[in-house]
């Protein structure tokens, strides 16, 4: 991989609907393939989409890939998740191990895609997550370490005046 590298630190987040282009190069082929399929794939979603097949094979490659294509799907629409890009050789299995100076399946790089949200102006917004109030379990908690608190301080008390340590 060329854009994005792969070892960048921050996570690709795509948004879906967008063009996205990915390049990659190839090297050290003894035999190459007479074409090469990209697809991506989701675990949270169990299932792959296949971007193109037989693509026909150069040493770097641009592609660009319009995801409201899969957007707009209404048997597999794309979920917000986290996906890996798999690139192979048109004529092998994603699991076939190839033989040595051949291609082999690429699937090291993983990228997320997500929807957006609608603007909101922040007089209007409102938080559904931050409350301030102690819900019940954190009253029991809090109750419960505060009488354990002064069980420990009252029985340390008897304990050091019983025994006249003074």
């Amino acid at each position: 991989m060329q854009t994005p590298g792969i070892f960048d630190r921050s996570a690709a987040l795509y948004k879906i609907g967008d063009y996205i282009t990915w390049g990659w190069n190839y090297t050290n082929l003894l035999g190459t393939p007479t074409a090469v399929d990209v697809l991506i794939s989701c675990s949270t979603a169990s299932e792959t989409w296949t971007l193109t097949s037989n693509m026909t094979f150069k040493k770097s490659v641009a592609y660009t890939w319009d995801s409201s294509v899969q957007e707009t799907s209404v048997e597999s629409p794309l979920p917000v998740a986290m996906y890996t890009l798999i690139i192979k050789d048109s004529d092998a299995a994603i699991s076939d191990v190839p033989d040595a100076g051949y291609l082999g399946t690429f699937s090291s790089f993983t990228f997320g895609l997500y929807t957006p949200q609608p603007y909101v102006p922040f007089p209007e917004w409102r938080c559904d997550a931050c409350n301030a109030a102690l819900s019940k379990f954190d009253h029991q908690v809090l109750g419960f370490a505060i009488t354990m608190g002064l069980v420990t301080v009252l029985s340390f008390t008897w304990f050091v005046s019983g025994l006249d340590l003074n």
